[in-house]
């Protein structure tokens, strides 16, 4: 394989340029079910981009899941906590919901049971039905809820994952509770506004003045198409529609800043004429860690269900097309107006997430974004599998799901109502 400079613990990484080979790269391209005729693949081998997803979620649940199902993620950075034996850890709704789709997409159902019995103990605190956000240490070494406010991805994202576990598993009770959440989503983190309904980023986003706070990679309209099914009592295929509405709005121009067709990590829709403007948190307008994974949502509703507007959308968003035919590799971030944002650097879990885009709009793009920069992050130690830095949590989840969803490998597993 490439060899990989990391630079310490849960740092980023930077991957060789475009031109470099791989044999085992080669052959699991070949794998993939992109449907696009390659030629000179290497002969067939016992390598296929779902034993690589197998291979890399064993490995996860080694280094990051604890028997009784708890997710660890560990911190990028030195904490303050005072016991050596206090691995700079924490837990989130994310990670917990995460894992929970992971399980339920590969078939693990002992591992999805043991994930979502820990969720249910330690974050459904709460008088409604979502989670609190964040379990963690505190100065003493004590766990517990360190953040009660909810994250509106993670609840869908959960919510999701038990409505898949109800129809693979067929069990009405992974049903039963996925539709007390989806009802408190809609409740709590739903606003109808001038008769658009806007998923805000969380319990506190509703009540924002002067503007409804999006996170544009919360949005996931894929996701709703399935609630509208699983919860008929609320009008979740508008919450779909009106989705495309709140991504191009925030795309395209944040206040007086045009962009380039890349969506920003958080955005202020105006209440009055539906207009995004900057949202005032550090890298809030810029296209990193929480944007990026814009593309692999919209392109999942593309994919799923066809949705024009999830391709008009991912068909205008062509900047990182642009930039991937001119210099054969992508910065993890972005500025609004496409200048790179910090030292540009390279990350599979940014990769992951892009290569939505490529596999709805340019799957022979796709196919070189796949070879030569995520399976050129994949390793083994030690018989452990992973990508990129063995220790960034990000980095595991968002290269599994960019892999799964090029090689064709994420079902819709309610799709047979």
């Amino acid at each position: 394989m490439f060899p990989l400079r990391r630079r310490g613990y849960g740092d980023r990484v930077r991957i060789p340029r475009r031109g470099a080979g791989s044999s085992v790269a080669r052959v699991l391209v070949c794998a993939l079910s992109l449907q696009v005729a390659l030629v000179a693949c290497s002969p067939p081998q016992l390598l296929s981009a779902r034993s690589l997803l197998a291979s890399t979620w064993r490995g996860y649940q080694r280094d990051f899941i604890t028997t009784d199902g708890q997710v660890l993620t560990p911190l990028a950075f030195s904490g303050w906590f005072r016991s050596e034996h206090v691995r700079h850890m924490q837990t989130t709704s994310e990670g917990q919901a995460y894992a929970l789709l992971r399980a339920v997409w590969v078939g693990d159902r002992d591992l999805f049971d043991r994930v979502w019995r820990w969720t249910r103990e330690h974050l459904l605190v709460r008088p409604d039905h979502l989670p609190a956000w964040l379990w963690a240490p505190d100065e003493n070494d004590n766990w517990g809820v360190a953040g009660a406010g909810s994250a509106s991805d993670a609840d869908e994202d959960l919510a999701l994952a038990l409505v898949f576990a109800g129809h693979r598993w067929h069990n009405p009770e992974y049903l039963l509770e996925a539709r007390a959440i989806l009802n408190d989503i809609w409740s709590i983190e739903v606003v109808l506004n001038r008769g658009t309904y806007y998923l805000t980023a969380g319990d506190w986003a509703p009540g924002y003045w002067p503007g409804i706070v999006v996170n544009p990679s919360y949005l996931a309209p894929y996701a709703y198409r399935i609630f509208a099914k699983e919860d008929p009592g609320h009008p979740w295929a508008e919450l779909a529609d009106s989705s495309y509405r709140a991504l191009r709005a925030c795309t395209w121009a944040l206040g007086e800043m045009d962009g380039v067709g890349l969506p920003p990590n958080w955005c202020l829709i105006d209440r009055v004429n539906g207009h995004a403007s900057p949202f005032a948190t550090p890298e809030g307008d810029v296209y990193g860690y929480d944007a990026f994974r814009v593309m692999w949502r919209v392109a999942l509703d593309a994919v799923w269900y066809q949705a024009p507007a999830a391709r008009r959308y991912l068909e205008d968003s062509d900047y990182l097309r642009r930039q991937w035919a001119r210099h054969g590799w992508l910065a993890a971030e972005y500025h609004h107006d496409g200048t790179t944002a910090y030292k540009p650097w390279e990350d599979p879990s940014a990769y992951g997430a892009n290569i939505g885009n490529f596999v709805v709009t340019d799957s022979r793009a796709a196919l070189a974004l796949m070879q030569e920069k995520l399976m050129a992050s994949y390793h083994t130690q030690s018989g452990l599998a992973y990508w990129g830095d063995r220790w960034n949590y990000y980095q595991q989840n968002w290269a599994w799901f960019g892999v799964a969803l090029a090689s064709g490998e994420l079902r819709n597993l309610a799709a047979s109502r």
